[in-house]
């Protein structure tokens, strides 16, 4: 009896540190992930001068970034069934006509998304700047795009000032883009 009380005293005590073992490589991983590090999602992308792609949008016709990339660019990656992404569809696509006016590109890109669902977004939503879906997932690869949604805000020659991963509102938008227009986003 007194063996079954050992073996199962050691069986508790290797459940508990297995636990904690758990517990911390979790907490360590999220910290390696910057998880809490930004309230707003936002973080600097380092100046790094992001990839050109080229896809068709929905409707067939071709788009190509790299044309695109004489002024700011504002990059945002989602799916229709991203609830952040239905919230903040409305808000881009008020802001498109005002900071095309200025020379801004707003391109969507939809990943992981059944095409009918993204087009029947689009068409809800009535947005008119272009976007397209990356059916081979080249392009949110090559962007790191690991969460949905997630935007670039580029300066031209698409070097990436800012990223911000999360719903984005109308004020915090603007900002983002305004900064842009600034050098040194001051």
């Amino acid at each position: 009896m007194q063996t079954t009380q050992i073996s199962r005293g050691r069986l508790i005590l290797a459940a508990v540190g297995l636990g904690a073992a758990l517990l911390l490589a979790s907490l360590a991983v999220a910290l390696w992930q910057g998880v809490g590090s930004k309230a707003d999602g936002r973080s600097s992308a380092g100046g790094r001068v992001m990839p050109g792609f080229s896809l068709a949008r929905f409707d067939g016709t071709p788009f190509s970034l790299e044309p695109q990339s004489k002024g700011p660019v504002f990059v945002y990656f989602w799916a229709s069934w991203c609830v952040p992404c239905q919230a903040e569809a409305p808000v881009i696509q008020k802001l498109w006509p005002e900071y095309q006016k200025r020379g801004y590109t707003f391109v969507g890109v939809n990943i992981w998304d059944a095409e009918s669902d993204a087009k029947r977004f689009v068409e809800q939503q009535r947005l008119t700047f272009p976007v397209m879906p990356d059916a081979e997932g080249r392009v949110y690869v090559d962007y790191g795009v690991d969460a949905l949604p997630d935007s670039y805000f580029m300066e031209p020659g698409l070097r990436a000032r800012t990223r911000y991963q999360g719903a984005l509102t109308e004020a915090t938008l603007r900002e983002l883009l305004d900064e842009l227009a600034r050098p040194g986003g001051a």
